[in-house]
């Protein structure tokens, strides 16, 4: 189903969506979690499940519109991360300990900004619940131009490396023209490993293209900091060349 909306409409939309100030805001009262519509990931094609506003919640709270994400991957987890539904999400309750990866928070943050006109109006009971379901957006990640470039870095999934993120990693010569360095995704804008975050591998390690709205916290970064002062020599190697990425390079990571 496609949406029509007129110009006029949009303008409002877009009035309402960010008339409120953007400011902290957690939900921990369950009654007001009842007043959101559940929508699962056979249904969203997310990997968690989210809680949208259906009925003017936000109104009758007097706060931005919001969505909420399950903080974790079964029913039993039940605390939520808070989310403004805005074409630049952002997380409301930062405090929060998060109880699913980063991937998930920023395929949210997609879903957000493809679906930003149907959540307003179904916050707003222009649409039904059904006719937002049939509306609804999935994000696509089809890697383009940086298809090359991500085969030719290494994938060290975050449960091979106990670290809270993927990273991509150099195996042979793709940092020539920049320092050594592997990559990260740090925010749902960064669409391909061109716009990745990267960190060079020195000691102590530095960070480039690092956006301020990231959703990773200040200790997950201490983590990949140590991870690569810890794997420093073999990081190092392996982007040189030196080591085979599967059978001299992981048997030796060192986890933190």
């Amino acid at each position: 189903m496609k949406i029509k909306i007129n110009e006029n409409d949009l303008k409002k939309i877009v009035s309402e969506t960010i008339k409120k100030v953007i400011k902290e805001y957690n939900i921990s009262d369950v009654d007001e979690v009842m007043e959101y519509m559940w929508l699962k990931p056979e249904v969203t094609g997310l990997k968690v499940d989210i809680f949208v506003d259906d009925g003017g919640s936000y109104e009758r709270h007097n706060h931005q519109l919001l969505l909420l994400i399950r903080n974790g991957y079964t029913k039993m987890d039940n605390t939520y991360i808070t989310m403004s539904v805005s074409d630049k999400p952002k997380i409301l309750n930062s405090e929060i300990d998060y109880n699913i990866s980063y991937n998930d928070i920023f395929a949210v943050q997609d879903f957000i900004q493809l679906n930003l006109v149907s959540l307003f109006m179904l916050a707003t009971r222009r649409i039904s619940q059904i006719e937002f379901v049939n509306s609804i957006k999935v994000p696509n990640y089809v890697i383009t131009e940086a298809k090359k470039v991500l085969l030719e870095m290494a994938t060290l999934r975050k449960e091979d490396s106990g670290l809270p993120m993927d990273i991509w990693l150099d195996e042979g010569h793709t940092y020539e023209g920049h320092a050594p360095r592997l990559k990260f995704r740090a925010s749902n804008e960064q669409r391909t490993t061109w716009e990745f975050s990267s960190m060079l591998l020195t000691n102590p390690p530095t960070i480039e293209n690092f956006p301020k709205d990231s959703p990773i916290k200040k200790k997950d970064i201490n983590k990949l900091e140590n991870f690569v002062i810890s794997n420093l020599e073999i990081l190092l190697k392996l982007a040189k060349g030196e080591i085979n990425y599967v059978k001299e390079f992981l048997p030796k990571i060192k986890n933190n």
